[in-house]
């Protein structure tokens, strides 16, 4: 029988994933940020729903496809989406919107198990053209790349549009905040096991109050200058302490990456 500081724990990371299963997460702001722009993160992109509305984040890894979290396009279809980018302040009419050509979905995304595979790539209907100041691509890190496996991890940059808390208020200018990214033994046991380094890895703050919320799903979690995660969940309320946002860990598919790409081009 689970005692009752379990059974709370199992309640938090049911909620957690029941905060994330919706097809269209809302839009807002990232948890307890400041304003920061384009210029900073050239990379960042607002992925859109059919109305326009920003739903995700992602980021640009080439001129033709853009990465995002994979429950951001599950159930959706090409011609559903569009990519918002080279914009500080994200808007429904734009400018600098294209559309979504194909989705390539991770083929082991499994949802039930915690979200694993959490990923997706984007192919625009139109390349992007870089000019190094607003539009870029992000870098990605090594194969199997893991950040220190130490209890202080390391220093972590979260950049979205998603929720100031839970239920917050909406915002549409880019923000960013500073993080932990927590090594794959604590991530794992502050989640309770609910987490996977095969999969998952993990940035907030001890204290809780910093953090992803939702809207800022598929966005990226940066680490040296590199992407080392996809927003993918998080414990509710969000960044309620003592669970960091968990996060699809892109070192581990950079093959997957680079393979799709050639795939669908």
């Amino acid at each position: 029988m689970l005692s009752h500081k379990n059974l709370h724990l199992a309640a938090l990371v049911l909620l957690a994933i029941v905060g994330v299963g919706h097809a269209a997460p809302p839009m807002g702001r990232v948890v307890n940020g400041t304003d920061s722009t384009i210029e900073r993160y050239p990379f960042v992109i607002s992925l859109r729903g059919p109305t326009g509305s920003h739903s995700c984040g992602g980021s640009i890894v080439s001129k033709q496809f853009v990465m995002t979290a994979a429950h951001c396009t599950a159930g959706r279809t090409a011609d559903q989406l569009t990519v918002q980018y080279g914009q500080t302040q994200i808007n429904s009419t734009g400018p600098n919107v294209v559309g979504v050509k194909k989705i390539i979905q991770h083929e082991l995304y499994n949802p039930s198990k915690n979200y694993a595979n959490d990923i997706s790539l984007l192919m625009v209907q139109e390349p992007f053209v870089f000019d190094d100041i607003n539009v870029a691509p992000v870098k990605l890190p090594v194969l199997n790349f893991s950040t220190p496996q130490t209890e202080d991890g390391g220093e972590g940059v979260l950049i979205g549009w998603g929720l100031n808390a839970t239920g917050g208020s909406i915002q549409t200018t880019l923000q960013e905040v500073n993080l932990k990214v927590y090594s794959d033994a604590e991530c794992t046991s502050r989640h309770n096991g609910a987490t996977d380094p095969s999969y998952h890895i993990c940035g907030g703050v001890d204290e809780g109050g910093m953090g992803q919320c939702s809207g800022d799903s598929g966005g990226p979690l940066l680490y040296n200058g590199q992407q080392v995660g996809i927003v993918s969940w998080s414990v509710k309320p969000c960044t309620v302490a003592p669970y960091p946002g968990v996060y699809c860990k892109v070192g581990n598919y950079v093959d997957w990456i680079k393979t799709s790409q050639i795939i669908l081009a």
